[in-house]
Formats: C-alpha cells, structure tokens, sequence
C-alpha cells in the first residue's frame, strides 16, 4: 500500500466515528493528577496552543478549564470535526478554527504560538506525515515553545495496513521519533513509552511521549 492510500484511509476513518463519544469518557485519563499527560504538560506554556488533530476538542475542553487565559488553535483534517468543536464550544474568542491538509500547518503563522500538542492521533499518523508535522512544529513555534507528542511504539508490519496492527498504532518508534526531531532542531526534555488499552488488552510500550523544545 502506498503512503496516499493509507493517508486517505486514516483520514476517513475519523470523519465520523463512535470513538469520539467513548472518548469523553475517558479524559481523566490524559488530564488526571499524576497522569504523564498532565504531567509533561505541565512543562508546557499554554498561552497560545496549538491542538493537532483536535477530534471532537475533548483536550481543548480541558484546557479551557484549566488554563482559562489560553488561546487555542484546533486543528483537524476533517470540516466534520472542525465544525463539531465550533458546536461544542460556539463562538469562544479563545479559539480558532484550521481543517488542514494532515501534513502542514500552513495556515498558522511562524513563530505564533507557544505550544503545540497531540493526543490519541499522530499513533495513527503515516511516518512520512509526522515528519512533515515535525518540520511545521518547529515553524510555528516562538523560541523557546514546547511540543508534547503523543506517537506510536509499534515497529512491527512495516508498509502494512495499521488497521491491522493493536489499537491501530501505525508504524513508529520511540528512538526513531526522538532522532527525527533532533534532525529538525528540536531538544528532547523528555521521552518515554507508555502502555496502552485496558485489561487484557493493554499492550506493553505500543507508546511515546516526548517533550520536545525549539532552540
């Protein structure tokens, strides 16, 4: 399968789509106290954020609480989700709107924001697109602004389908991600795997979380 044909494929598979909803009921799970979400983003200046591949904005919802002076970018591939958080949250001058190409930032000016994050969405992303995304990172990000990416572990069936691979991780690896942003520039300020799922179906390290800074 080629690198458009799986790309069209992903994005399809969220346009629409129950996870959404299941979801919501699981934010505890990134915004907790003591979670390594919560944690990493701690480390993060939420005064201008980008969210990449914002779904349904169940992140930027907490964000909202949380960091009430924020002012956040969401940004998803898909009109379907952009105009579900333009629903969800309605006209709240905090918050702007971009359906992207999935592989650049291209309507978010250089160095405007201070922090770009992703949750539950780049472990899906094609290799070739994260690249990209981690070029566009480092464009959009002011001196000194952090990333907190959320990518898959999973190096097993390269140039397969992820639909067949645990919770549909694609292609990736902690190491290889870390050195892909240390090509672009960026500083590791923290990397680690994480265990996915519940139960029995939790998967060992099928993670990454990385902290990156641009120099």
């Amino acid at each position: 399968m080629d690198t458009e044909k799986a790309r069209k494929i992903i994005d399809s598979d969220w346009k629409v789509s129950p996870y959404y909803e299941i979801a919501e009921r699981y934010r505890y799970f990134f915004w907790d106290e003591g979670s390594p979400f919560a944690v990493q983003f701690s480390k993060l200046d939420p005064s201008m954020v980008v969210e990449l591949a914002c779904g349904h904005g169940r992140h930027t919802a907490d964000i909202l609480d949380r960091f009430p002076h924020s002012r956040v970018t969401l940004v998803d591939v898909n009109v379907e989700n952009i105009e579900a958080c333009r629903e969800r949250f309605g006209s709240d001058p905090r918050l702007s709107y971009i359906v992207n190409n999935g592989r650049d930032l291209a309507n978010i000016e250089d160095g405007s924001h201070t922090a770009v994050f992703c949750y539950d969405a780049m472990v899906h992303f094609e290799l070739e697109d994260v690249i990209s995304y981690l070029s566009e990172i480092y464009r959009v990000l002011k001196p000194g602004g952090r990333a907190l990416l959320h990518y898959s572990n999973y190096d097993r069936a390269p140039g397969g389908s992820y639909h067949d691979n645990p919770h549909w991780r694609n292609f990736c690896t902690e190491r290889l991600f870390c050195h892909l942003c240390q090509r672009q520039g960026f500083g590791i300020i923290h990397s680690q795997t994480l265990d996915w799922g519940f139960g029995d179906g939790t998967v060992a390290d099928l993670d990454g979380l990385t902290v990156i800074e641009k120099a």
